[in-house]
């Protein structure tokens, strides 16, 4: 009994070092990409604080930058090294969650870290352009955490909480909830081993629980645009983007613009690699949704709905838009390889 304790808490200790090892390492790859764009990333966290946000939508997203204001407090830092230490955090809290999921699912500590290590590296292909924010790495920990929860088929409570935390984080919170609804409405069952059937069971306290978060969640975020909001700065500062006060706005047509381009020129900016995202995430999905796996083929529905959502309503070239596929990438994906998964559904 000893030795399982103190072995337990020696491979902690293994997971907690790897994961700082590989924030510390991250870290620097994000300062080294931004350079002088981190001085803009900082300033955008501090005006949702102040009320003063780029863009009235980003006014609702105040779980990072308070988040950073608190580290700066508790340590007694200015601002910019608060936000600093508070990506670091988040970043240790994401590789940690992901190396104790994989544990979990492999029950092999050597495939843990490895899907650290290729979450990071994903997190540095996707980590591009000129902005990164805060809702960002708190979304690597939310869908990790979800991914898990949904893998090993936790309680309806527990999935509940963590889309409550997203709500104030980023308003992609709604669609997780939509899809928490349809969830309990239909899943796909595993008909033979080519094609998924759809079954349609009522679970009754999953859709009201999920009904109540949908009003909840889009009442708070409303609530918070409106109350908290003292002037939307972003039209004075990027006076060529139009004012975006709406609650989604709708990228479809840019989208489309911005991929015909990028076919046009494939090689120009690595053009191909986002593509290859862009088009080889839903083949993944789909066919993560063929799997055997029951907790598998509900995440894939969940990242359908959130593939579409973001070809529609968000900036594909803006590669951190795509951040939030990357616990889906490392996660699920290899489920397609694995054979020893453990099915808990």
């Amino acid at each position: 009994m000893l030795n399982k304790q103190r072995d337990r808490i020696l491979n902690l200790s293994g997971f907690v070092i790897a994961a700082i090892f590989l924030a510390a390492a991250q870290l620097k790859g994000i300062l080294l990409t931004f350079g002088p764009h981190i001085s803009q990333q900082i300033e955008a966290a501090q005006g949702i604080i102040q009320g003063y946000p780029h863009w009235r939508i980003y006014q609702s997203r105040i779980l990072g930058p308070f988040f950073a204001d608190v580290v700066g407090k508790l340590f007694q830092l200015p601002f910019r090294e608060a936000y600093l230490l508070a990506v670091f955090i988040l970043l240790t809290v994401f590789f940690f969650i992901l190396i104790i999921t994989a544990k979990r699912l492999w029950n092999s500590s050597i495939i843990a870290i490895i899907v650290a290590m290729a979450a990071g590296l994903f997190n540095a292909i996707f980590m591009q352009g000129d902005w990164l924010y805060l809702w960002d790495y708190i979304d690597l920990i939310i869908f990790s955490l979800l991914l898990w929860s949904i893998l090993t088929a936790k309680p309806v409570w527990l999935i509940s909480s963590i889309l409550v935390v997203e709500i104030f984080n980023r308003e992609v919170a709604i669609i997780l909830i939509i899809w928490f609804i349809s969830d309990a409405i239909v899943r796909f069952k595993l008909l033979d081993v080519r094609w998924p059937k759809i079954e349609f069971k009522f679970r009754r306290r999953q859709f009201f629980v999920a009904l109540a978060l949908l009003v909840l969640g889009y009442i708070t975020i409303e609530l918070l645009r409106s109350t908290t909001l003292i002037k939307e700065i972003g039209p004075e500062i990027f006076p060529n983007i139009k004012e975006s006060g709406r609650f989604v706005n709708i990228q479809l047509l840019n989208n489309f613009q911005a991929l015909r381009f990028t076919l046009a020129h494939p090689l120009q900016n690595l053009y191909f690699i986002f593509n290859l995202a862009i088009f080889g995430i839903p083949i993944l999905i789909l066919r993560i949704m063929m799997g055997n796996h029951a907790g598998a083929r509900r995440v894939g529905f969940l990242y359908l709905m959130l593939w579409v959502s973001t070809v529609v309503f968000g900036l594909i070239y803006e590669t951190r838009v795509w951040l939030s596929f990357v616990p889906f990438l490392v996660l699920v994906c290899p489920i397609i390889l694995a054979r020893r998964l453990i099915d808990y559904a």
